[in-house]
């Protein structure tokens, strides 16, 4: 009799692991036929039932299926903004059961990619439509599927910096750093941010000096950090620290434009001129070094022909038309260097209109038109 029940017993837990392993079988017959809303209602049966709630093919399943409702005509109605999180859950669950060689563990990181790119196209749709908040919370959930990939977070800064939010685009920038991304325009973007939420000097020279660890010939961020040298009264400091980088790069010609500058802010023109002599020697097309002579050589015509402009009548007749002769060798000096600047980068605006202005000096009024309708 006994025998008889225990029989009767096995047979009926047979019978009912049955059913439920069937639930998930449907759920993925239902799947491969495209009857998504009968998937899901199979699929979430087996999540809640005790047999099959602790199995990997249960989870990855049901990521699947959600995820595969993402974008559908029919069955697309049935997700939310929350389904990736879903899915996410889902295929993080069934890693968790099937270890990371499970059979269906090894076919999650494939699915998660796909994920990815789904989140990241709605996070890129929010941000066309300028629709910051929901593109940033996109873009954080991208960046949490595959942590890494920098292109989310980096996008995430983007659309931050739009809307005004500058501490929280720094923080962005902040998780590139610290994933690696260490280009020259992350810390420019971060740099600037820095300044416009006006954080204390020794924060942006911290990042500077990160930056320049990172792009030693940076001359955006060399210039940058000896704008807070001059600030704070480190002049000397700067300068010993561009002769040393220049004595282990001698044939850096951006470390040469930068004593240039230095040189200038602490107004010795005359070694600012030799100093960006030695850069265009160090490189023939570095652009500063040609504009910048070019900036000093005309300033000193300027100055000249002010001095003239402010004699009265009878001094000038004597001496005016001396000094404004003096004038155009400089205009005529400052020439070549500008057209050089110009030839090495011809969109540059400020150098095309420091070029009308000399030319104009000189009198050659058929070349200021044709560059300042260029200009225009």
């Amino acid at each position: 009799m006994k025998k008889v029940l225990l029989t009767a017993l096995v047979a009926g837990t047979i019978s009912v692991a049955s059913a439920q392993n069937s639930a998930v079988n449907s759920a993925v017959l239902n799947h491969k036929n495209g009857t998504l809303d009968k998937a899901l209602a199979d699929i979430e049966k087996a999540t809640e039932h005790k047999k099959t709630k602790d199995k990997a093919k249960t989870w990855f399943y049901r990521g699947v299926i959600y995820q595969d409702m993402i974008g559908n005509p029919i069955y697309g109605k049935l997700t939310d903004e929350n389904t990736p999180i879903v899915i996410l859950e889902s295929f993080d669950k069934t890693v968790e059961l099937d270890g990371q060689n499970g059979e269906f563990a090894k076919q999650v990181p494939e699915r998660k990619q796909m994920l990815y790119g789904q989140v990241l196209n709605q996070a890129v749709e929010f941000h066309n439509s300028q629709d910051w908040g929901n593109a940033i919370k996109k873009y954080e959930l991208a960046h949490k599927i595959s942590p890494e990939d920098t292109t989310a977070v980096l996008y995430a800064a983007y659309a931050a910096t739009a809307d005004n939010k500058y501490d929280q685009a720094i923080g962005f920038y902040d998780d590139l750093l610290k994933m690696g991304h260490k280009t020259e325009d992350v810390y420019k973007a971060k740099i600037q941010l820095q300044q416009a939420t006006e954080a204390s000097d020794d924060a942006v020279m911290a990042t500077l000096a990160d930056g320049l660890k990172e792009h030693p010939n940076s001359v955006y961020m060399m210039q940058e950090e000896l704008k807070y040298y001059l600030k704070n009264d480190r002049a000397d400091e700067a300068m010993a620290k561009l002769d040393k980088a220049i004595e282990a790069d001698p044939k850096n010609a951006s470390l040469y434009a930068v004593k240039g500058n230095l040189l200038e802010r602490k107004k010795d023109l005359d070694g600012a001129r030799e100093v960006y002599k030695k850069a265009i020697e160090a490189d023939p097309t570095n652009f500063d070094a040609y504009y910048n002579l070019g900036v000093l050589e005309y300033n000193r015509g300027a100055e000249i022909n002010n001095k003239a402009a402010k004699m009265d009548y009878a001094t000038y007749q004597k001496k005016g038309k001396a000094l404004e002769s003096e004038a155009k060798k400089y205009y005529q000096s400052s020439l070549p260097y500008f057209e050089k600047a110009h030839q090495i980068q011809p969109e540059d605006k400020a150098t095309m209109q420091n070029l009308i202005n000399v030319y104009t000096r000189l009198g050659r009024k058929a070349d200021a038109e044709k560059l300042s309708a260029k200009l225009n």
